[in-house]
């Protein structure tokens, strides 16, 4: 029987895909909203939504249009959309995405890109390490 899916700002999270205490090793290819519960070591191209779960381990590189972060992830992550840390989230990773989320209580280390059109290297980085910008004099 499929496990029942979680309450999330209204919506519902999608079923587990990998149960707690499952693992999964290579490449994880979603066409559809999937949920993490269990270990997964690799690469994961979702094509919708993916939700680490509380209990989910990934060590892994992501890309996903919105990635939901509730259990522990190492590595990198790539969504078009957003990504979110929730309360349970323990995070080291590089992140790269428009829009980041980041809950109460969750732990965060690594590096953020929120700036997701500047590809060019000679364009800022608009990264969560930065230096902070030299303010300029007023002009007259």
């Amino acid at each position: 029987m499929p496990e029942r899916s979680k309450e999330r700002d209204g919506g519902l999270a999608p079923p587990s895909l990998l149960r707690a205490g499952a693992r999964f090793e290579g490449l994880l290819a979603l066409r559809a909203p999937g949920r993490v519960d269990g270990c997964v070591s690799g690469e994961v191209v979702a094509s919708d939504l993916l939700w680490i779960g509380r209990s989910a381990r990934v060590n892994a590189r992501i890309e996903a249009p919105e990635i939901v972060i509730e259990g522990e992830f190492d590595g990198e992550a790539e969504a078009s959309g957003r990504i979110e840390l929730l309360q349970t989230a323990r995070v080291r990773a590089r992140l790269d995405t428009p829009r980041l989320v980041l809950v109460e209580g969750c732990f965060f280390e690594g590096r953020c890109r929120t700036d997701a059109e500047s590809e060019d290297p000679a364009e800022p980085d608009h990264t969560a390490e930065s230096e902070p910008q030299t303010e300029l004099p007023p002009q007259r």
